[in-house]
């Protein structure tokens, strides 16, 4: 009898308004902490995906210095490097540079009129 006495005792202890409040608060403590570590994770998944793809772009880049470099190294891509960057010949060479005829901006005619002016002007010829 002692005994379904404590154990009613504890019930009311674990069933009572404050005790059930204090086990609210402590449920919303542990939940606002597991969505914290939730956010955190998919931060770190982003941070962690743009290193990879900026570890992609430095390798590439990497690559294609280092066709620049061997590019560079041999003399005909020396020359092919100053050509493009100062616009230079050797001797003997000669450059055609070729022009197009300027076009005029405006058309032939000197004055063009807007649809409506022109159906007026048609209105009062016609009288």
């Amino acid at each position: 009898m002692k005994e379904f006495q404590r154990k009613q005792i504890i019930r009311s202890v674990i069933y009572s308004v404050p005790f059930l409040i204090i086990l609210a608060i402590l449920a919303v403590f542990l939940a606002r902490g597991a969505v914290r570590v939730v956010i955190k994770e998919r931060e770190s998944l982003k941070y962690a995906r743009n290193l990879e793809e900026k570890a992609v772009a430095l390798v590439l880049r990497k690559k294609e210095l280092e066709e620049g470099i061997a590019s560079l190294q041999t003399e005909d891509g020396i020359k092919n490097e100053i050509r493009s960057r100062f616009s230079v010949t050797q001797e003997g060479e000669y450059i055609a540079i070729i022009v197009d005829e300027k076009q005029s901006s405006t058309s032939t005619d000197a004055y063009v009129l807007s649809w409506y002016k022109r159906f007026w002007y048609a209105i009062i010829k016609g009288k």
